[in-house]
């Protein structure tokens, strides 16, 4: 069993040189690939600790924010059940955004919005699995969402057309949302188990970005630069993820100050060519392919794949082995465990693979 903590992370993003081994980055794993592992459902904040643990992260990752309230989660919404995973035969429900118009439209719908108090989110599963950590191992505050909340209360569409026929609403919805999960911020900014905060936050598909850069500029960025700066005052960690093509606005990231980028998505971006040019300035995590490799390839080429990148990002420290976007239910169970055990096995400073 290899042993869970901290510092190999923190070695890892701050890129202070290379930790005992590389660490494995994904915050987000289905849980049933998690019952998987621990050979068990996974119900309680004893078995999130025990499967994350056991399956030889070095964090527990629990996530905050905006994105977690019945406005988004009920109201932004809708359900889909269909056959999604990769080893059982039954249906499972997904939650999908709107697209098209979302709940606020109008000066009139933003008005007469309803907003949740950030001070009134339950943190209590911070307190119990700070509890809990065995003494090596801190939280991953999982948090971000700035831009996807606006698209998800817009819709994609109706932000895509407000951006052009109201801008001020558009303005005013993102200084909205973007004060409320800085305040989230603050909040779990308390919390001394919390070792990084993880701004999830997709604003591209694989071709370019969803927006503009001067949208993100604009109305984004700057929440995220001002998010990381009090997490840094507080000697934390920060990481950014998008899915997508993010070359136009890697510089913008890195100017955020965030320690840590994720997930590098083939085929959008050659993540060699993103650790050649940005990773004396950024950590790269990620990129074990989802599109094919993690869903529909063999064990075998998996293990291939992650010796792979390791072989060519790890020299040196700076990264972190993780899929391009997270572990869903439709990546078998044999895959998941073919990328934890070859990051193991090849993933030993010094790289030798």
């Amino acid at each position: 069993m290899v042993e869970s903590n901290f510092e190999r992370v923190r070695t890892m993003l701050l890129r202070t040189g290379e930790p005992d081994r590389v660490p494995l980055g994904d915050i987000s794993v289905h849980p049933m690939l998690k019952a998987g592992v621990l050979g068990r459902p996974v119900k309680t904040p004893e078995d999130e600790v025990a499967f994350w643990t056991t399956a030889g992260f070095d964090f527990i990752p629990l996530e905050q924010g905006l994105q977690l309230t019945d406005v988004i989660k009920r109201q932004s919404m809708h359900e889909v059940e269909a056959h999604y995973a990769a080893d059982t035969d039954e249906t499972q429900v997904r939650s999908w955004a709107v697209e098209g118009k979302g709940l606020i439209t109008t000066r009139a719908d933003f008005e007469a919005f309803r907003w949740p108090d950030p001070d009134a989110l339950d943190y209590s599963g911070f307190e119990r699995i700070s509890r809990l950590l065995p003494p090596k191992v801190k939280i991953v505050a999982a948090l971000g969402k700035v831009f996807t909340c606006v698209s998800w209360l817009m819709g994609l569409e109706g932000l895509s057309f407000a951006l052009a026929d109201d801008p001020d609403l558009v303005a005013a919805l993102f200084e909205r949302v973007g004060r409320f999960q800085h305040r989230v911020t603050e909040n779990l900014l308390r919390f001394d188990a919390v070792g990084a905060i993880w701004h999830a936050d997709d604003i591209a598909f694989k071709t370019q970005l969803l927006v503009s850069p001067q949208v993100l500029r604009t109305h984004v960025f700057p929440w995220y630069t001002e998010m990381n700066r009090l997490a840094h005052a507080k000697d934390r960690l920060v990481v950014y993820h998008s899915d997508g093509d993010l070359q136009e606005v890697v510089e913008d990231i890195i100017g955020c100050g965030f320690d840590g980028l994720n997930p590098i998505e083939p085929p959008a971006m050659d993540i060699t060519v993103v650790k050649r040019q940005y990773g004396k300035r950024i950590s790269i995590i990620g990129n074990i392919d989802l599109g094919y490799t993690l869903t529909r390839g063999t064990p075998e080429e998996v293990r291939a794949e992650v010796r792979q990148r390791i072989r060519d990002l790890a020299p040196g420290g700076g990264y972190a082995v993780s899929s391009s976007n997270s572990v869903p239910e439709y990546v078998p169970l044999a895959n998941f465990n073919a990328m934890r055990e070859a990051t193991f096995e090849y993933g030993r400073y010094p790289i030798t693979v």
